[in-house]
């Protein structure tokens, strides 16, 4: 069975962090796309410590397809690095944050350091969809509000 390539927009936001493998499939058969920290500055990760990493993008997929936030799997095997929170729903047009977990115990010591730009989770759309993604102005992005808008992380009731 062949992907279903559908466009989806996005915009980035001024803390964006330009990095190649932002947005990217690492092979033609690849199930996600990367998607990369827009911080200033590295960010420490505390063992059982979890945080919030901003991406500096929005997007929007046709509805009703969603995204799905899952670990790489070197981040997890090797460091301990899980994703939380994973769904961006198809009339979500705020600002992607990604949940990120440490995993080690606080007996470990295990500190892990994020750098701006780097590859902190891989993001899927449902199969058989397969995003191409297309760059618009934030005013355009604005354009494809949605009733529940930038309302995300519990917006919705508890």
């Amino acid at each position: 069975m062949d992907y279903v390539k559908t466009k989806v927009l996005y915009t980035k936001l001024p803390h964006y962090v330009e990095n190649a493998a932002n947005l990217t499939y690492g092979s033609e058969l690849a199930a996600c796309f990367d998607i990369c920290a827009a911080i200033d500055k590295p960010l420490d990760i505390r063992p059982g410590e979890h945080v919030g990493v901003p991406t500096g993008i929005k997007a929007a997929a046709e509805s009703p397809l969603w995204f799905r936030v899952n670990s790489r799997s070197g981040l997890a095997i090797k460091h301990g690095i899980i994703t939380i929170a994973g769904i961006i729903d198809s009339d979500y047009r705020g600002e992607w944050i990604i949940g990120l977990l440490n995993t080690n115990s606080e007996s470990s010591g295990k500190i892990y350091r994020i750098a701006p730009g780097d590859r902190i989770a891989q993001v899927e759309m449902p199969f058989p969809y397969r995003a191409e993604f297309e760059l618009c102005s934030r005013e355009e992005f604005e354009r494809l509000s949605t009733a529940r808008g930038a309302g995300g992380f519990g917006s919705s009731g508890r």
